[in-house]
């Protein structure tokens, strides 16, 4: 019986990386790869907290552009109707090389967000409209977001958002002292 249970768990988990074998599950990135400093940012488009931290985040990616890469992962969380979605149009966006102006606009619009509102945000910044609309309305993004929440659960993720630094959990303490501890971390 025991053996039988444990056969039973194991299947969907082979089915699950069976499907997810051709997902780019890659974040959104800012940076040189071989950045020293490693910053992760799970976040959540809905979170008032993310629209705060995450534009400051990136301000900090930029400015220490020769030491800092900013990895961004979709962490939506369930209570939040249009998490998930932006999630989706955010990585539907990037695949017109323009994830992180779409997610900087979602952050300051929040109040806004909504289904059309996806759709009207990709015309403002001349996305090819077909395009988007096919990769939203078929959810080619959704194991992807997926991938990012299980990696979020296996790191026992507080909420959001939350910032790794090398590897780190880090509380976000304001954008000059974790500037601070970056430069403390290469000197």
């Amino acid at each position: 019986m025991q053996n039988f249970l444990y056969v039973l768990l194991l299947i969907p988990a082979f089915l699950l990386s069976a499907c997810n074998t051709d997902v780019d599950s890659s974040p959104l990135t800012m940076g040189s790869a071989d950045a020293p400093v490693l910053i992760e940012e799970f976040s959540d488009v809905e979170c008032p907290a993310c629209a705060v931290i995450g534009p400051e985040l990136e301000r900090l990616a930029k400015a220490n552009s020769d030491i800092v890469r900013l990895e961004f992962y979709h962490f939506p969380l369930s209570y939040h109707k249009f998490a998930f979605t932006g999630a989706e149009a955010v990585e539907c966006a990037e695949d017109q090389d323009k994830g992180w102006e779409y997610l900087a606009k979602l952050f300051k619009n929040q109040k806004l967000i909504n289904d059309d509102f996806f759709y009207s945000l990709a015309e403002t910044l001349n996305l090819n409209k077909s395009k988007f609309i096919s990769c939203l309305d078929n959810h080619e993004k959704k194991d992807k977001i997926r991938i990012h929440q299980a990696e979020g659960r296996s790191r026992s993720l507080p909420g959001t958002p939350t910032i790794y630094i090398n590897g780190q959990y880090v509380k976000w303490a304001g954008y000059d002292q974790i500037d601070a501890y970056i430069k403390g971390l290469i000197n």
